[in-house]
Protein backbone atom coordinates (compact mmCIF):
# COMPACT_ATOMS: atom_id res chain seq x y z
CA UNK A 1 0.00 0.00 0.00
CA UNK A 2 3.05 2.00 -0.27
CA UNK A 3 2.28 3.81 -3.67
CA UNK A 4 3.73 7.01 -5.23
CA UNK A 5 0.81 9.89 -5.48
CA UNK A 6 0.96 13.16 -7.13
CA UNK A 7 -1.41 16.03 -7.53
CA UNK A 8 -3.04 16.93 -10.83
CA UNK A 9 -1.41 19.84 -11.96
CA UNK A 10 -5.07 20.89 -13.59
CA UNK A 11 -7.00 20.03 -10.92
CA UNK A 12 -4.90 19.20 -7.85
CA UNK A 13 -6.63 15.77 -7.11
CA UNK A 14 -3.95 13.39 -5.76
CA UNK A 15 -3.88 10.83 -8.09
CA UNK A 16 -0.81 8.02 -8.69
CA UNK A 17 2.62 8.53 -9.68
CA UNK A 18 2.22 6.20 -12.75
CA UNK A 19 -1.35 7.79 -14.14
CA UNK A 20 -1.06 9.82 -17.12
CA UNK A 21 -4.13 11.15 -17.52
CA UNK A 22 -6.15 12.58 -14.12
CA UNK A 23 -9.06 10.46 -13.53
CA UNK A 24 -11.33 13.43 -12.13
CA UNK A 25 -10.67 16.37 -14.87
CA UNK A 26 -9.43 13.37 -17.50
CA UNK A 27 -6.65 16.13 -18.66
CA UNK A 28 -3.04 14.75 -19.68
CA UNK A 29 -0.42 15.56 -16.36
CA UNK A 30 2.49 14.46 -18.08
CA UNK A 31 3.63 13.64 -21.66
CA UNK A 32 3.72 10.14 -23.25
CA UNK A 33 6.97 8.47 -23.93
CA UNK A 34 7.95 7.79 -27.59
CA UNK A 35 9.29 4.33 -25.90
CA UNK A 36 6.66 1.77 -26.56
CA UNK A 37 8.20 -0.08 -23.40
CA UNK A 38 5.85 0.88 -20.95
CA UNK A 39 1.87 0.07 -21.24
CA UNK A 40 0.25 2.83 -20.09
CA UNK A 41 -3.70 1.89 -18.93
CA UNK A 42 -6.12 4.87 -18.57
CA UNK A 43 -9.03 4.50 -16.17
CA UNK A 44 -11.81 6.41 -17.14
CA UNK A 45 -13.70 5.88 -13.80
CA UNK A 46 -14.73 8.36 -11.53
CA UNK A 47 -14.49 6.08 -7.96
CA UNK A 48 -11.34 5.91 -6.44
CA UNK A 49 -11.88 2.15 -6.20
CA UNK A 50 -9.70 0.06 -8.93
CA UNK A 51 -12.28 -2.66 -9.60
CA UNK A 52 -14.42 -2.01 -12.86
CA UNK A 53 -16.79 -3.93 -11.81
CA UNK A 54 -18.34 -2.34 -8.86
CA UNK A 55 -21.47 -0.33 -9.53
CA UNK A 56 -23.71 1.68 -6.92
CA UNK A 57 -27.04 -0.04 -5.83
CA UNK A 58 -30.35 0.55 -7.13
CA UNK A 59 -31.45 2.76 -4.49
CA UNK A 60 -35.39 2.81 -4.80
CA UNK A 61 -37.55 6.02 -4.21
CA UNK A 62 -40.86 6.42 -2.24
CA UNK A 63 -43.44 8.25 -4.43
CA UNK A 64 -44.63 11.12 -2.47
CA UNK A 65 -48.16 10.82 -0.90
CA UNK A 66 -49.26 13.38 -2.78
CA UNK A 67 -48.44 12.31 -6.17
CA UNK A 68 -50.20 9.25 -5.34
CA UNK A 69 -53.42 10.66 -4.70
CA UNK A 70 -52.72 12.34 -7.73
CA UNK A 71 -52.36 9.56 -9.96
CA UNK A 72 -55.20 7.93 -8.26
CA UNK A 73 -57.92 10.95 -8.99
CA UNK A 74 -56.46 11.10 -12.46
CA UNK A 75 -57.39 7.37 -12.58
CA UNK A 76 -61.08 7.69 -11.49
CA UNK A 77 -61.27 10.74 -13.29
CA UNK A 78 -60.14 8.91 -16.20
CA UNK A 79 -62.79 5.94 -15.46
CA UNK A 80 -65.46 7.49 -14.49
CA UNK A 81 -65.45 9.90 -17.74
CA UNK A 82 -65.44 6.54 -19.70
CA UNK A 83 -67.96 4.78 -17.84
CA UNK A 84 -70.20 8.09 -18.32
CA UNK A 85 -69.30 8.51 -22.29
CA UNK A 86 -70.24 4.49 -22.02
CA UNK A 87 -73.60 5.41 -20.24
CA UNK A 88 -74.71 8.28 -22.53
CA UNK A 89 -74.41 5.43 -25.72
CA UNK A 90 -76.79 3.23 -23.93
CA UNK A 91 -79.29 5.73 -22.77
CA UNK A 92 -79.03 7.70 -26.55
CA UNK A 93 -79.56 3.97 -27.85
CA UNK A 94 -81.77 2.55 -25.55
CA UNK A 95 -84.37 5.58 -26.60
CA UNK A 96 -83.96 5.23 -29.79
CA UNK A 97 -85.38 1.63 -29.82
CA UNK A 98 -88.04 2.36 -27.13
Amino acid sequence: MNEKKKYCKHCGELIDDDCVVCPKCGKQVEQLESSRDRDIIINNSTSSSASASSSTPYIKRKMPWYLSWLWIFILGIFTGGIYWIVGIVMRVNWKSHN
